[in-house]
């Protein structure tokens, strides 16, 4: 009986626990944050409490300075504030005289641990500028010390709350905005990117605001102009999908501010330029024993695209009229983007004992595998003057990278021969191969 009554008391014990919320033992780690009223500057120059100089404007704008401060670190929701209203009994408990300096009172309200930091500051009427400063304390090493500070100016009394924002935006450093500052610039590192095929890169991106300071945690957001060559995630890693370039588009945006213009960056994504290849026939060759050793190297060249600068029209000038292409141009600048984009491969493989083979291949490209298809010539070794012929070549393939600049293909090659002479009939090969591919 003993003991299912303390199973059910236990029970009550954890169910009040759940519905009061948090468990009683929890404490919260949010740093606290005690703003004081502003002190004022008296007949002999010292800075004292505003009650004393008997001023209802001061009085009002004392209190009213410390309320927008401690609104805003509300609104920033990272500190649990409290000020000289909210905590009345306390600060009267320290019983600070109208000439106690702010220094003073922060370390005093410092040491008897009410508030992990202080923010105070002061109000001087000169003949045509109201001064308003402000200061942040708080225990470094057990002393109180001033780790922040700031101040602003205008024209008149009643226009000094709106320094709030100002005053807050430079109290604190830059990693902690409790004003936000709108992003007015955004920029990425490096300007233009290569990455070999199926590599990933993360991209360094910047936010910055009107005075070149860095925007503390922004959100950026990524867009690939062409997501079928460059693929890039939500945290800016950039992955090489096909041959090709593709321009990454990057924007920022935080609670209140979005980035005016974007950050562009240009990424080319690079083929393998050199690959070695070990294979053997699938296939029967006729009048040959057993399985011939076939050696291959494929070459994959890709050259710069650079173009030209064009002058651009002034405004008083019409723009040249564009004469109608040339259809050579167009089967040149076709033949050259196969070329520019690392589309051609040149295959040669070659039977030690036997053949040799030339093919130029389309190849088209992927991170899962590979596809072409080529033409060539294929020519014995011992006797010129026979069995040589064209070939039609297809190519099926697939790689596993070891790292950024290797990879092992495997891959299945059918070759279909047709003879320049009639010493021998058309014959179809398939060879399988493995090998490695280097990338620039």
């Amino acid at each position: 009986m003993g003991r299912a009554k303390f199973v059910l008391w236990f029970f009550i014990l954890v169910l009040l626990l759940t519905i009061g919320g948090s468990p009683v033992f929890a404490y919260s780690t949010i740093e606290r944050i005690v703003v004081l009223d502003f002190l004022a500057l008296d007949d002999q120059g010292n800075y004292v409490d505003t009650l004393e100089l008997k001023q209802v404007d001061l009085v009002n704008l004392s209190r009213i300075m410390s309320q927008g401060i401690g609104s805003r670190l509300v609104q920033y929701g990272e500190f649990d504030v409290q000020d000289t209203i909210s905590l009345r009994g306390e600060i009267q408990a320290l019983e600070f005289s109208p000439q106690t300096s702010a220094w003073d009172r922060a370390r005093v309200v410092l040491e008897n641990e009410i508030a992990d930091q202080v923010i105070t500051g002061s109000i001087t009427l000169l003949q045509t500028t109201v001064v308003v400063g402000v200061q942040r304390f708080q225990l470094v090493d057990g002393q109180p010390t001033l780790v922040g500070s700031a101040m602003g100016t205008v024209p008149r009394l009643a226009e000094a709350p709106t320094l709030v924002d100002t005053l807050l935006a430079n109290l604190y450093p830059t990693d902690v905005q409790v004003i936000e500052r709108p992003i007015e610039q955004v920029f990425a590192v490096p300007g233009q990117l290569r990455v070999n095929l199926g590599q990933s890169q993360p991209i360094t991106v910047y936010a910055l605001d009107a005075l070149g300071r860095p925007v503390a945690n922004p959100q950026f957001l990524y867009f690939s102009s062409d997501e079928s060559k460059v693929e890039v995630d939500e945290f800016g890693v950039v992955t090489g999908v096909q041959p090709g370039t593709s321009t990454i588009t990057v924007r920022a945006i935080s609670r209140t501010a979005r980035s005016g213009s974007p950050a562009t960056m240009n990424v080319t994504v690079v083929p393998p330029a050199f690959g070695v290849r070990v294979g053997t026939l699938v296939t029967q060759r006729k009048d040959v024993e057993g399985r011939p050793l076939r050696l291959g190297v494929r070459l994959t060249p890709t050259v710069e695209q650079r173009s030209g600068s064009a002058k651009a029209a002034t405004p008083n000038m019409p723009a040249p009229s564009v004469e109608p292409s040339n259809p050579l141009s167009i089967v040149a600048s076709y033949f050259g983007s196969l070329l520019t984009n690392g589309l051609v491969t040149i295959d040669l493989d070659f039977d030690p004992t036997r053949e040799l083979l030339v093919a130029f291949s389309g190849v088209q490209r992927s991170s899962a595998g590979y596809l072409g298809t080529g033409v060539g010539y294929v020519s014995p070794m011992d006797n010129l003057a026979s069995e040589q012929g064209f070939v039609f070549r297809f190519t099926l393939g697939t790689q596993y990278r070891t790292g950024n600049r290797v990879s092992i293909p495997v891959e299945a090659v059918m070759d279909a021969i047709f003879p320049t002479s009639s010493s021998f009939k058309p014959t179809f090969r398939i060879g399988i191969n493995l090998g490695f591919d280097l990338f620039p």
